[in-house]
């Protein structure tokens, strides 16, 4: 009789875990859903008509689409369109970036309380996830430097990061790329930038325009408010993006979310009520909270992360869903006495801080 054997995974794919804890999903309608960072407000109107309006060429490809979105983000942000690619979310193109640079043994070097799925990044290449220390949430620049070494590829920094929701000053994340050698990667992701108001914070353009090894991630499901699209686009030298661009799936876009995205681009209007709406209800929030002996992280996003400190981090998090607030508790390392709450509007976050109010006092 044969022995039987099933094919083998890669050995690090088995140490792929989940990176943060799913949300009961409840049926009530009326249920603030704050535990995702997407937009409250959504696409704006031109958005929504112009995917609905699409729908017609919905059984054909979008052909060329990836090239028309680059063109018209090129235009938005005065970049180079040759040098952007698009994907299916910001996801797709840091998988991609992983496969691509990445062998059995390397490294890829990250501050400890950064985006939790990096690591999953390396593991699905038989790579080494390199934790690098921080302070108070914060990424150092000093103790990632200190990781790297000859076995060092790539250097991946989410600015602002999440689920922290802070960020490191544009002279910071020279500094760190000013200490890497010429073979290692720095990305950056860039995700929530559009939220950011700290003075001294940049967006990664124009070090991308001056380096050949650093590459920056956006996405349209953050400020867009296209999460569901599922869109997302790198800026990097040619070299690295042609190759990016190689091992893409055929037909990366949607014929829906181009035409939503293209609108949206030219929306002004919406984006700009979005973000400032999000920094004055954030604000409000994050002060009624601290109000109430709760440590808030400071943030430069669309979420605030919160510390539970000694207080039962656990029945608040029953208290919340009781009551039909639903966010997004942490459990690993130091993230254990936290809950990440998105800005939902602001009669959402005046419920949601009442909440809380009433759990802290009972």
């Amino acid at each position: 009789m044969a022995i039987r054997s099933a094919p083998a995974p890669r050995s690090g794919v088995l140490k792929i875990r989940a990176h943060m804890l799913k949300v009961d999903v409840t049926p009530d309608p009326n249920a603030i859903q704050i535990a995702s960072n997407e937009s409250v407000y959504g696409p704006g109107d031109k958005a929504l008509v112009a995917a609905r309006e699409s729908l017609g060429a919905a059984g054909r490809y979008p052909e060329g689409a990836s090239e028309i979105l680059a063109t018209a983000i090129a235009r938005r942000f005065s970049l180079d369109a040759d040098k952007i690619v698009c994907g299916f979310g910001s996801d797709d193109l840091l998988a991609r970036l992983a496969r691509i640079y990445l062998s059995p043994g390397d490294e890829l070097v990250y501050p400890i309380h950064g985006y939790q799925k990096v690591p999953n990044y390396a593991f699905a290449n038989d790579a080494v996830p390199v934790a690098a220390a921080d302070e108070n949430f914060v990424a150092d620049v000093d103790q990632m430097l200190a990781c790297v070494n000859e076995r060092t590829k790539i250097v991946m920094l989410a600015n602002p990061d999440n689920p922290s929701g802070t960020y490191v000053s544009g002279k910071e994340v020279r500094r760190l790329h000013a200490g890497l050698p010429s073979h290692v990667l720095l990305v950056l992701d860039s995700a929530y930038a559009e939220y950011v108001v700290a003075r001294d914070y940049e967006l990664p353009m124009s070090l991308v325009d001056e380096a050949d090894n650093v590459v920056m991630t956006r996405t349209f499901s953050k400020a867009f408010g296209l999460a569901g699209m599922r869109v997302g686009w790198i800026y990097g030298p040619n070299e690295i993006v042609d190759v990016v661009r190689r091992i893409g799936i055929t037909f990366p876009l949607s014929s829906p979310a181009l035409a939503a995205c293209l609108a949206a681009l030219e929306d002004d209007t919406h984006q700009d009520f979005v973000v400032a709406e999000n920094f004055r209800v954030r604000e409000e929030f994050s002060n009624r909270i601290s109000e109430i002996g709760l440590q808030v992280v400071p943030s430069q996003t669309n979420f605030v992360l919160v510390r539970f400190g000694e207080k039962d981090v656990e029945s608040a998090q029953e208290f919340l869903q009781q009551n039909a607030v639903i966010a997004r508790r942490l459990t690993a390392g130091d993230f254990s006495d936290c809950i990440r709450f998105t800005i939902g509007d602001r009669q959402q976050m005046i419920t949601t801080a009442e909440v809380l109010e009433r759990w802290n006092n009972g």
